[in-house]
């Protein structure tokens, strides 16, 4: 039997009421994995059965967590020293059908835009200067309004489209440019706030977290514009909510530590009872990027 044979064949079981034949048919289904994601799609439309549609969206869902679970593996094992790629497939966990040739090309072009005006003559901060010059004049990227719906505008695809995000969208993007440029800035997991740190050299090893924090030159807010700031604004905030101040809220924070840390900040917008089975799917990619 062909494979569009059996897919066929497997689809119109799906409705099935003996428990055991369709956890069968699932399990083949689930196996069979990407491939058969169009057909169940083109069975949930043309077959008016809400059993079978209710099963269909589960197994769609099933089969593309799966595919994310798995590259994330393989990017936190081998591939973590590319951010991007790394927050696209967390981004395809909540868009399926990313787009992400298109995404990539509009990344590229702000790239080279900022590219044009870089080189090794600069200051650090005149450097960071044309990163801000390039994406808040320019493309006049913007921080959320208070009635915008954070979680929307927490993706890069959702914030490049509308050129608008959170911090956490917002920084992400400006960090992935920075390490396209191949310009020393870090991301650092200042308690509810991300913020990015210039550095003056490259930093291989992230575990020595007081070393790292003396390498630090200052430090970016890319959610108010690119802001440069000093450690003072960061003892400042900390004061502000409460924190004791650690070396963690300060030193350069590697790629792994970053998404793990955007993860967990996804999880804690989702608040909705309907919205927990993502957020399930979430503590599971947030278990991978911890190394558990």
């Amino acid at each position: 039997m062909s494979n569009e044979s059996e897919i066929a064949a497997l689809i119109a079981l799906l409705d099935d009421s003996d428990q055991e034949v369709f956890d069968h048919v699932a399990a083949r289904l689930i196996a069979l994995g990407p491939m058969v994601i169009d057909k169940l799609e083109d069975a949930y439309t043309s077959i008016p059965n809400p059993v079978m549609q209710e099963r269909i969206e589960e197994l769609i869902h099933h089969i593309q967590f799966t595919r994310v679970e798995h590259d994330l593996k393989i990017w936190a094992e081998h591939e973590n020293n590319d951010l991007l790629k790394g927050v696209l497939i967390i981004t395809r966990h909540q868009y399926p059908e990313l787009d992400e040739e298109k995404l990539l090309k509009t990344i590229s072009r702000i790239q080279k835009d900022i590219w044009i005006g870089i080189n090794n003559y600069l200051s650090p901060l005149e450097q960071m200067n044309v990163v801000n010059q390039t994406l808040f004049s320019h493309y006049q990227f913007l921080g959320l309004n208070n009635d915008d719906d954070e979680l929307r505008y927490m993706y890069i695809n959702n914030a490049v489209d509308a050129l608008k995000g959170n911090h956490f969208a917002i920084g992400i993007l400006y960090l992935c440019l920075c390490q396209q440029l191949d310009l020393p800035v870090y991301g650092v997991c200042l308690s509810a706030h991300f913020i990015l740190a210039r550095a003056k050299d490259y930093i291989t090893d992230f575990d020595n977290k007081e070393e790292n924090r003396e390498e630090v030159l200052f430090y970016v807010n890319p959610y108010n514009k690119g802001l440069a700031f000093s450690e003072k604004e960061i003892n400042i905030y900390l004061n502000k909510i409460g924190a004791q101040p650690s070396d963690k809220y300060f030193a350069p924070a590697s790629n792994r530590q970053v998404l793990f840390e955007y993860v967990q900040y996804l999880i804690s917008l989702l608040k909705k009872p309907s919205e927990q089975y993502k957020a399930d799917d979430l503590r599971r990619l947030e278990d991978i990027l911890a190394g558990e």
